[in-house]
């Protein structure tokens, strides 16, 4: 029994040499792309949106982290709608006072 003993051994220590040996593997080849990632946003082949939006869609990253990537590149990936009223100066003054005869008309009822 001491030779089988000795075999399960070396087995489960081969098993677990082995396990490791790819765990390790693929956290080097993680980060050699996170690497190539930075080289390439550093030389300016790809700009902060581009490493937002490469976050936000690699499923290897977490949920919290890849939801803030979103966040911050949604303002780059949208525009915003705006409007823009301009007013002129005898549009602005009827206004204003049209606003003053209502004010003037509350009080005086009231």
């Amino acid at each position: 029994m001491q030779m089988q003993e000795a075999l399960d051994r070396c087995e489960y220590a081969i098993k677990c040499q082995r396990d490791e040996i790819d765990r390790l593997r693929a956290e080097l080849k993680q980060r050699d792309e996170e690497l190539t990632q930075l080289l390439a946003w550093i030389d300016g082949d790809s700009d902060a949106l581009v490493v937002l939006q490469r976050t936000y869609m690699d499923p290897r990253i977490s949920t919290s982290d890849r939801i803030r990537a979103c966040a911050a590149a949604v303002a780059y990936e949208r525009t915003k709608l705006t409007m823009q009223l301009r007013i002129g100066p005898s549009i602005l003054s009827d206004r204003l006072a049209q606003a003053r005869a209502v004010k003037t008309i509350e009080h005086s009822a009231g």
